[in-house]
């Protein structure tokens, strides 16, 4: 009896954790509830650095997201895209302590085209690589 309700409590945690977990992935803070001092990013109710997910909206089109990214330590941190207001990735790549890293894609022209074959030419061309990230 003892082993089967271990069992299910370990079932039940790992199924509230996991949950627990994909909420988390989910919740995003639009940039603009923050505190910015200093080039860092606080809660502001309790000034501390702001950890999680963020994301910011084109200021003449509220529906439509601008830009997602992640900050650790009120600093940017992980994966960040950009979009242009058609909808296509303008920047996408990794940032390590507010820095570039790695490779980043980097679209000038906002027009997307039919042809796979130009529209991968175009993408190769718009590489840029920064330092390795740590």
């Amino acid at each position: 009896m003892t082993w089967a309700r271990s069992l299910r409590f370990v079932f039940v945690t790992g199924v509230v954790a996991l949950g627990a977990s994909a909420c988390q992935e989910l919740t995003s803070r639009d940039l603009s509830e923050l505190t910015v001092r200093d080039s860092t990013s606080f809660h502001p109710e309790s000034l501390e650095p702001y950890n999680g997910a963020v994301y910011r909206r084109f200021a003449d089109n509220p529906e439509q997201v601008l830009l997602t990214g992640v900050l650790r330590n009120g600093t940017w941190n992980g994966e960040m895209t950009v979009y242009h207001p058609s909808g296509r990735v303008r920047y996408q790549g990794e940032m390590a302590n507010g820095t570039q890293c790695g490779g980043w894609l980097e679209n000038e022209d906002d027009t997307e085209v039919d042809d796979a074959f130009e529209e991968i030419k175009r993408e190769l061309e718009s590489l840029a690589i920064y330092p390795a990230c740590p």
